[in-house]
């Protein structure tokens, strides 16, 4: 019953997106205007990671009158995950309330480049052990703008070819974050914002990560104390814009939370603390993260 149920969810899945429904983006305009049309006192500055080399590319520091915290925000850390790389494009252009804004849209420019999952040294998010040396010229250069800005916060965005805990190999609609963070709320909103009642398989869940393993949220939280927050949306039956409007609200409903936007989401500074403990389980080392 349970394999017949699971065929006839995915036959429904399927006629919904021949119909051209699920490639209708949700979203959440008020938050998302909040972010864009906020103070017209920020000052932006742009600075280049690793210059004269292969692996230059353009950091964004946009800066509050208001004090607050330090966020960075991370795209292109694998070069075909389109969506997270043209939502950090779009956040350059926000106007926090207060605090940093700071934000790296194309992390392994060579992969972004070439479209490709991988640069020069192969898969960037595999190379920043926690308590270790980064493994490579690109993670060195991109960890030492890490530790200068000693953030607050870090999110990094994805993109799965899957669904978690529907399709084996893949982590996609799920929130991975660190002990302190925001997760379950963060993905529950997410859920009420950008996913309709027709995609139940497409609800974000939110898994907590402990180890120190080797990608770039988890050695921000580990040695940096950051609040760290790794972002999965899916290419399973979602366009580009869909995936983008996604990665944004994340981005989005981050920065309220830990009070960069003064939006009241009822989440973090502006609500009620996480309720419930959640499942310790990381991002596989395989396809995914």
């Amino acid at each position: 019953m349970r394999r017949r149920s699971a065929l006839a969810a995915v036959t429904t899945l399927a006629g919904t997106a021949i119909a051209g429904v699920v490639s209708r983006p949700g979203g959440n305009d008020p938050l998302l205007a909040a972010a864009r049309e906020g103070r017209d006192d920020i000052v932006t500055e742009t600075t280049r990671l690793l210059p004269d080399t292969v692996h230059e590319t353009t950091l964004y520091e946009l800066t509050a009158p208001e004090p607050g915290p330090t966020v960075i925000v991370f795209g292109g850390v694998h070069g075909d995950e389109r969506n997270g790389i043209e939502a950090a494009h779009d956040v350059t252009e926000w106007a926090p309330d207060a605090g940093r804004l700071v934000v790296v849209p194309e992390t392994d420019r060579v992969a972004v480049e070439n479209d490709e999952r991988g640069g020069v040294d192969g898969d960037l998010n595999r190379h920043f052990p926690a308590n270790q040396d980064p493994t490579s010229d690109l993670a060195r250069g991109i960890w030492n703008a890490v530790e200068r800005y000693d953030p607050d916060v870090v999110l990094d965005l994805h993109r799965s070819l899957g669904i978690y805990g529907f399709h084996q190999e893949y982590v996609g609609q799920t929130l991975f974050h660190s002990t302190d963070a925001h997760g379950r709320a963060i993905a529950n909103a997410l859920t009420a914002d950008a996913v309709p009642w027709y995609l139940p398989f497409h609800r974000f869940t939110s898994q907590e990560s402990t180890a120190g393993g080797p990608l770039l949220f988890q050695k921000a939280a580990a040695e940096l104390d950051a609040t760290s927050y790794l972002f999965e949306t899916t290419a399973f039956l979602l366009d580009h814009a869909t995936m983008t409007e996604q990665s944004r609200l994340a981005t989005a409903h981050v920065l309220a939370a830990h009070g960069g936007l003064e939006y009241d989401t009822g989440i973090g500074v502006a609500g009620a603390p996480e309720s419930g403990q959640e499942s310790e389980t990381e991002p596989d080392g395989g396809t995914n993260a």
